[in-house]
């Protein structure tokens, strides 16, 4: 199959994963689709509902790991994308809710070129007052990542090491991560929301090694990251790729009060998160 969704679904989420997923077929989205778990996370209540929806397979990471337990957590969304049997992937989080029929941006031209199509966190995430003395006095006694210098400074070392060179298509919003200075205006903390990732796997075999790679090694990448978030496109960058990311940034959106994104100017998907 060449074409096709994965999605990791926790018990948390069964619920609200099988009302997008019928959702999706109103929606005239035909496409397969992977339900992952990691031995026995789903309900055998909701299983046999999802049984009843067209072209559904199940997955277990313990068919394909002996260590599941360690990708318990935002590291099993790398873990499917990885051994999944689609070769064009659309990527999706077990709470997210699909507003258009997600198969419309496997013909973006911008999907077509690059081989993905990421979507921005929202613009509020950012670092700003790391200078401020009142504010580092104020972290000894609660710890802020947005306005802590050592965070920011430790992060930068970090990515410095995996990409000790600035390449062409590293992302303008992290240009701070290649200066000596600690910036004077906010800049932005978080840049990839990662509910929803589409990529082209034949286009893209070292980016998925590279994500692979970077949430197996989530003890020490999420030190520096928000999960699985930014390993995405920093994953492109590694392997000097190039990615494509929606204009626009998400936001809490007034009609369905749930983080949302947009596409050509229309609700996209929204995300209990």
């Amino acid at each position: 199959m060449s074409k096709g969704i994965i999605i990791a679904v926790p018990k948390k989420y069964e619920k609200t994963c099988l009302s997008n997923l019928i959702n999706l077929r109103n929606l005239n989205c035909q496409l397969p689709i992977e339900i992952w778990e990691i031995g026995n996370e789903i309900s055998n209540e909701i299983k046999a509902e999802f049984e009843k929806i067209e072209n559904i397979h199940f997955k277990n990471v313990n068919d394909y790991s002996k260590k599941s337990t360690h990708w318990k957590g935002f590291q099993v969304k790398a873990f499917i994308l990885n051994f999944t049997t689609f070769k064009e992937v659309i990527l999706l989080d077990a709470d997210v809710i699909v507003h258009q029929n997600p198969e419309l941006l496997l013909t973006d031209k911008n999907y077509i070129k690059t081989g993905t199509y990421f979507f921005k966190d929202l613009d509020k995430w950012q670092f700003h007052k790391l200078t401020n003395k009142f504010e580092q006095f104020k972290q000894l006694i609660s710890y802020n990542k947005f306005t802590s210098a050592s965070f920011f400074n430790k992060r930068k070392n970090w990515l410095r090491e995996i990409l000790p060179k600035k390449k062409d298509i590293f992302p303008s919003e992290w240009d701070y991560i290649y200066s000596v200075e600690i910036p004077k205006e906010p800049v932005k903390e978080a840049l990839q929301e990662s509910g929803v990732v589409y990529i082209n796997k034949e286009k893209h075999p070292d980016t998925i090694e590279n994500i692979y790679t970077l949430n197996k090694n989530h003890k020490e990448t999420y030190q520096y990251l928000w999960g699985d978030k930014e390993t995405f496109w920093i994953a492109c960058v590694m392997t000097n790729k190039e990615f494509y990311f929606n204009p626009t940034s998400g936001y809490m959106s007034k009609e369905t009060k749930r983080l949302s994104h947009d596409y050509n100017g229309k609700l996209f998907f929204s995300q209990k998160g």
